[in-house]
């Protein structure tokens, strides 16, 4: 309808007061997010959050004709513990899916009947007893009838976390030797500080993985590495792929002619490399397979990341982001691009490929929630491929609560801009969107920049209701992707090295400065908000600038000395890169410690920790509110009993969402 009758008035309030019908309660109360989809006996295993149970994740099996249901029992919670940030918890033999339960962090198996289609009951694999023992990257070897998988040992460690052991190693399957003890393993590599993505060729034969040492991280430099198996299954004649190539290296993959596929950015872009099988032995290198100006993959903070799938008769699937858009598309054999199969999605990755060709993932758009969905491409559909019928069918979708209407929706715009240095850097920003409220003329709206964590992280444009929770109230969001953010190539993830807590604190003052000049926000209304190393950020501003008059910080750094002393194993020697050796370059950690410049920030702070985080220790936060309090009035402290590195408990997430808008109300000056 298009008269003027079919629109309702609109009421006038100041931005930042706008009622909105999207509560805390309505985005974190039901909230079901899917992941890590993997095609299996006709279906689609993938795993669900299930907030009435503080958000453990559940295995669910969609059968392939439209049925959904649970497989994992009620107590039992799919996460792993490897790295702190975990990944994917389970992997598949023919007819039996093995998990890593969360509270004992031991190897389960479930058995599947085909005849009836039911799952048995969980029984265990492994039996650490006692000792704390992690696994991940679950892969099942038919051919020796075991697992293949990383395994992070923590013995009775009482020192250094660097004493923590990681290792590639083999569980038999015997039914007789079940549950196993660790110390029963058979290690297949132990020969770095980390290991990941074990990848098995089809006949056996062959197994590829991922290595890498101190100081690296898995986005710096790593190691491809691939060997032969003997009779027994161990490792024969390991060599490396691309060894004088610096860069970092990922994803291994054979396909059935035992060609070996990575993805690389020695390029400058995490591409995608191969290496015949022909040519696989020592001093080998790769070839590039389908060159971008662009990564086709995001940081690999979590094990079990799949960005490309590989199919028959040497059809190739793989993702890209272009300005925080994700696109898929297909590659034919020679490297050419073949079609777009997706494009202008907030988040796609995930993907697998099932016997029948049809291509798995998991993407959202701008606008919708994640879903796990399945395109049917076709197994051979002949010389002019782009005139085969793709259908897209969806396996499972998160609900968008009916309140968040399309007409509430903030959609993001990607933005470049400048720092004093002249070097470009981005940011998405959302402006305020409700079709109840309007501002009153010539008022702006005030700013909160979000600022993601990592810093090795980046911005996603998928529909984030914590985002629409701000703007449908008459706030602007800018979601920075500073320097060292990832989706922009290597060279602009390595501009933070050694200058962390200096390009990203003046890319986040530039681009504030810039939103102010171009008459975007009111500048006397901003605040900044971020978790982990975002938390850092938001500390390091408040103490650079006045721009902002709130920050709010979540389990965020304030003492880089402590967190270099006091961390996990993943991250012990990730500050190395990011400012430089400690104690080596002991005065640039004092210098850039928000702790060291309490007397300069001059803004409250509404500081958010867990009580069991073992990345950033909530001691950081002790102290930061300790002192803080001390001549800065409104500074509030909350504390989240049991909650790790980033809050899950849909009360907890909901209490620190409702607390951060009333620290706002307190302290924004909104009318």
């Amino acid at each position: 309808m298009n008269g003027a009758g079919s629109h309702k008035a609109r009421k006038t309030a100041a931005h930042g007061n706008w009622k909105s019908p999207l509560t805390a309660e309505l985005i974190f109360g039901k909230r079901q997010t899917p992941g890590n989809p993997t095609p299996w006996n006709g279906g689609m295993l993938f795993l669900l959050t299930m907030p009435d149970e503080g958000n453990d994740l559940a295995l669910m099996f969609g059968d392939g004709r439209g049925k959904v249901a649970r497989i994992s029992p009620a107590g039992f919670n799919l996460r792993t513990r490897v790295h702190e940030y975990g990944g994917l918890p389970y992997g598949v033999g023919e007819t039996d899916v093995f998990f890593c339960n969360f509270e004992d962090q031991e190897i389960y198996r479930q058995r599947f009947d085909t005849k009836t289609a039911e799952f048995s009951m969980p029984e265990p694999v492994t039996d650490s007893g006692g000792v704390q023992t992690r696994y991940a990257d679950l892969v099942h070897d038919p051919v020796r009838n075991r697992l293949v998988c990383v395994r992070e040992d923590h013995g009775d460690i009482t020192g250094p976390a660097s004493q923590v052991r990681n290792a590639l190693v083999a569980i038999g399957l015997k039914e007789n030797l079940l549950p196993q003890p660790a110390d029963s393993h058979e290690i297949l590599y132990e020969g770095s500080d980390f290991v990941a993505g074990p990848s098995l060729s089809g006949d056996g034969a062959l197994l590829a993985f991922v290595t890498w040492s101190h100081p690296n991280m898995p986005w710096d430099d790593t190691e491809i590495r691939c060997s032969r198996l003997n009779a027994r299954g161990l490792i024969e004649d390991c060599f490396q792929i691309d060894e004088a190539v610096a860069a970092s290296k990922l994803q291994p993959r054979f396909d059935t002619g035992n060609h070996l596929y990575f993805l690389s950015d020695n390029s400058g872009f995490w591409n995608l490399a191969r290496v015949d099988s022909a040519n696989l032995g020592p001093g080998c290198s790769s070839d590039p397979v389908y060159p971008a100006a662009a990564d086709c993959c995001g940081p690999p903070w979590e094990l079990g990341n799949r960005n490309y799938a590989l199919g028959e008769n040497g059809r190739i699937f793989i993702t890209l982001v272009d300005r925080c858009l994700w696109q898929l598309h297909e590659v034919a054999p020679d490297g050419s691009k073949v079609r777009e199969l997706e494009q202008g999605r907030g988040l796609l990755d995930q993907l697998r490929i099932d016997d029948d060709g049809r291509v798995s993932y998991v993407a959202a758009g701008v606008d919708d929630y994640p879903a796990v969905l399945l395109q049917n491409l076709g197994r051979n559909p002949g010389r002019d491929v782009t005139s085969s019928t793709v259908s897209t069918k969806t396996v499972y979708r998160g609900a968008v609560p009916n309140a968040l209407a399309e007409n509430l929706i903030s959609r993001p715009r990607h933005f470049e801009f400048r720092g004093k240095s002249g070097d470009a850097a981005y940011g998405l920003l959302y402006m305020p969107v409700n079709p109840d409220f309007e501002a009153s003329a010539g008022e702006l709206p005030p700013l909160l920049v979000n600022v993601h964590g990592g810093p090795t992280g980046t911005a996603r444009a998928a529909l984030n209701p914590m985002h629409q929770f701000w703007t449908s109230r008459g706030f602007a969001v800018l979601d920075i992707n500073h320097r060292g953010s990832t989706g922009y190539g290597r060279k602009f993830r390595q501009a933070l090295y050694e200058q962390w807590g200096v390009f990203d604190i003046e890319d986040v003052i530039a681009a504030v400065e810039h939103l102010i000049d171009t008459k975007k926000v009111d500048g006397n209304r901003a605040a900044i908000r971020g978790g982990s190393a975002g938390g850092y950020v938001v500390l390091a501003s408040l103490a650079a600038c006045d721009l902002f008059s709130a920050g709010v910080s979540y389990y965020g750094v304030a003492d880089l000395e402590l967190l270099a002393q006091d961390t996990h194993k993943f991250e012990s020697r990730y500050l190395d890169r990011l400012i430089g050796p400690y104690p080596q370059t002991l005065d640039r950690y004092k210098q850039r410690s928000p702790i060291n410049r309490l007397d300069e920030i001059s803004a409250p702070v509404l500081i958010l920790q867990g009580t069991e985080d073992k990345v950033v220790p909530p001691s950081q936060a002790d102290l930061l509110h300790t002192e803080l309090k001390k001549r800065i009035e409104g500074v509030k402290y909350i504390s989240f009993e049991g909650e790790g590195h980033g809050f899950r408990k849909p009360a907890n997430q909901i209490h620190a969402l409702e607390a951060e808008l009333e620290f706002y109300r307190g302290n924004l000056r909104l009318k």
